[in-house]
């Protein structure tokens, strides 16, 4: 939920975000990651890091101060107002500090702002996540474990990447 291409709702329909001639920093990005709830930023990725959307493009932000208590209230030239197309659907990478994970639970639909989520979320109920690295040469290497219910456990992920594994040692500040 804090990783993926950028989307909006707007009049109850959701589309993408994209920017034209690249603009697409971290001034942006923090307003989203931080509307979210999931920290700071780790990455920004124009050029459809995430898979380029369909259909709607909502928003093509052109200047964010980073302040923003909603990433719509970032100077764009109006709702479905834009000079690019989906090639340039921006995305994001948060750090996911702060991050409560849910499952079986969808946001609602007034949140108004999402990355699309990739994987099914970890536990039913809502709880700080909490990671370390454990049998490694030094305190950011070693084997993933997540701690559920009071316990730590590994985590297993057949689809593992470089880019979750980003996301850990962002959590962990390991850069």
């Amino acid at each position: 939920r804090c990783e993926g291409r950028v989307e909006v709702k707007h009049e109850g329909q959701w589309g993408s975000v994209c920017s034209y001639d690249f603009h697409w920093e971290v001034y942006e990005a923090s307003v989203v990651c931080r509307q979210l709830g999931c920290g700071t930023v780790a990455r920004t990725s124009p050029y459809s890091p995430f898979g380029a959307g369909v259909g709607q493009i909502w928003l093509q932000p052109y200047f964010c101060h980073g302040t923003e208590k909603a990433f719509h209230n970032c100077r764009h030239p109006g709702w479905g107002q834009h000079f690019c197309d989906h090639d340039t659907d921006v995305g994001v990478t948060c750090s996911g500090e702060g991050l409560c994970v849910h499952v079986g639970i969808q946001l609602p639909d007034d949140v108004g702002l999402g990355a699309k989520a990739t994987r099914p979320r970890v536990s039913t109920t809502s709880f700080p996540l909490q990671l370390r690295l454990v049998n490694g040469d030094g305190p950011c290497e070693g084997r993933v474990e997540v701690k559920l219910r009071g316990q730590w456990g590994t985590v297993r992920d057949v689809e593992w990447n470089m880019e979750d594994a980003e996301v850990v040692c962002q959590q962990l500040g390991c850069g």
